[in-house]
């Protein structure tokens, strides 16, 4: 099994300054960005007009790690703790499932129920038994 894990930042305000101190302070570099306006339209239907240049995905380098930030868009309840998780990324989609039907049959708790995106073939958002939210997501193909 091939995967890699990375830290998932969610920023309740201005992923962008948090991007921009990264750069800065640690010289890392944006591998990959995606806006809330880059969204499919009908994927934008309740976003605030002013929060359209907002990061909805930001992939991150510096040294050797990657981390993934974004803005919270959706007003999910964030409190101090739970606005850091693990997003894993698996090659393929049989792969993410499997994982995730382990971590609910070990009792996690289902935050977004996997399924296909716009962004990823198939994708779900759990936390697990110890309190860690763990994004699973499969890798983007091309």
């Amino acid at each position: 099994m091939n995967f890699q894990v990375s830290p998932y930042f969610l920023i309740i305000e201005n992923a962008d300054g948090l991007k921009r101190l990264y750069e800065e302070l640690f010289g890392a570099k944006t591998l990959y960005i995606q806006r809330i306006k880059d969204r499919p339209t009908d994927k934008q239907l309740n976003i605030d007009k002013k929060d359209l240049n907002k990061i909805d995905q930001c992939v991150l380098q510096f040294g050797d790690i990657k981390i993934m930030i974004a803005d919270d868009t959706e007003g999910l309840p964030i409190t101090q703790g739970n606005n850091i998780s693990l997003c894993i990324t698996f090659d393929h989609v049989e792969e993410t499932k499997r994982v995730y039907d382990q971590l609910i049959e070990k009792g996690s708790e289902v935050l977004k129920a996997f399924s296909p995106e716009f962004y990823t073939e198939g994708y779900g958002y759990v936390r697990d038994p110890y309190g860690i939210s763990l994004h699973l997501f499969t890798k983007r193909k091309g």
